[in-house]
């Protein structure tokens, strides 16, 4: 039982918004699974995506929402992800063997490596590049061949996490500016994410401005990652589901 329960409109809400994304992956697993890279790591950014949003749930209704938007500026991150896999069709599945090998390929450029951990990670690589038409096999060798990978998976296609989301098709940046002063440990994380801005006070309690504003930004962050996905993978089958619940969102919007 939670400490501080939700409301039931904002509870609704978020339940919708896993719901929504539970009917796009159970559309993608009914027709086999994920058919190609593009598809695995919108798969592997759902599944992040998913569990941000409980725990989101989880931090708000045990007396924590000030510290949730940290997790709710990684789900941004996990949104500009999805879009730097898919907005451009033809390079997706180049995208998708660079964000599923990033960590590997950082990984085989560290000093220390093992030989045992180095066999491992190029196994891995291989199997990846593997699953590339030739054109793409020639260009990950290439970008391989070039050391270790920029900070960002996505570089030197996207600049940063910002020039992502200014090519969304909804007002998502103002969201990023938001919580990323938060998330650097800004005075805004005081002033816009808890109930007693003039309090010294360090024990779990409702905020429930803060927990409105919380369970709303995640759950529209949900969303959108779940749209691509969709969009991708099931040519946006479930487009209505989508509209109800963007709907249910804006009428909670503070």
């Amino acid at each position: 039982m939670a400490t501080f329960p939700l409301s039931a409109e904002l509870a609704s809400l978020h339940d919708q918004c896993l719901a929504y994304a539970s009917s796009v992956q159970n559309e993608v697993a009914s027709k086999g699974g994920c058919k190609n890279l593009a598809a695995e790591a919108l798969n592997v950014l759902s599944f992040n995506a998913v569990l941000a949003h409980r725990s989101i749930r989880t931090l708000c209704e045990e007396g924590w929402a000030p510290i949730a938007p940290i997790i709710a500026r990684t789900m941004l991150d996990v949104f500009a992800s999805c879009i730097a896999l898919v907005s451009d069709h033809a390079n997706a599945d180049y995208m998708g063997f660079k964000y599923l090998s990033h960590f590997h390929h950082n990984w085989l450029n560290e000093p220390d490596i093992t030989p045992p951990e180095l066999q491992d990670g190029k196994k891995t690589i291989d199997a990846i590049v593997s699953r590339l038409n030739a054109s793409d096999q020639a260009k990950a060798k290439a970008f391989l061949a070039a050391g270790k990978p920029k900070n960002y998976w996505f570089q030197p296609e996207y600049a940063s996490t910002k020039a992502l989301l200014e090519k969304a098709n909804h007002p998502i940046y103002d969201l990023y500016r938001v919580l990323s002063s938060v998330t650097h440990g800004g005075f805004s994380s005081k002033l816009l994410f808890n109930d007693y801005q003039t309090e010294e006070n360090i024990d779990p309690r409702p905020h429930p401005k803060a927990t409105s504003n919380m369970i709303v930004a995640s759950s529209r962050l949900l969303l959108e990652s779940s749209y691509v996905r969709d969009h991708w993978d099931n040519d946006g089958a479930h487009d209505n589901k989508y509209c109800a619940v963007l709907t249910q969102l804006n009428e909670l919007k503070p």
